[in-house]
């Protein structure tokens, strides 16, 4: 089961909001849009190495463009059946080459500057 997080509420809503995931020294955004426009939704994770402060994660803007340091773009993907989005998402290998299925019990749903539970 993910750690500092409810698993289900994860895959319902979570996937798909702006949230924030840690795992093996890395933090590891999430964030999804709609245009409704064209109806085409965008997923993308975006990965960089985390500062711990006192048990707490951090995210860290240290470059002149204002990306974190060591800043990855690890998945970006669009379509307009969700469904399909949230399967790619959770297959794609970008948690240091696996997928999230084989790094669920060790993924970590955080808030910024709130303490880390491993």
């Amino acid at each position: 089961m993910m750690k500092n997080g409810d698993l289900e509420i994860f895959l319902d809503t979570g996937w798909y909001m702006e949230s924030t995931l840690y795992y093996d020294g890395r933090v590891y955004w999430c964030e999804g849009y709609t245009d409704f426009d064209t109806r085409i939704s965008t997923f993308f994770v975006n990965s960089w190495k985390a500062e711990c402060q006192d048990g707490k994660l951090y995210r860290t803007y240290q470059d002149k463009i204002g990306e974190p340091q060591g800043y990855n773009e690890d998945l970006e993907i669009h379509g307009t059946d969700m469904e399909m989005l949230k399967k790619q998402f959770l297959e794609a290998p970008i948690f240091a080459g696996k997928s999230f299925w084989q790094v669920e019990k060790d993924l970590i749903w955080v808030d910024e500057g709130e303490p880390l539970i491993t």
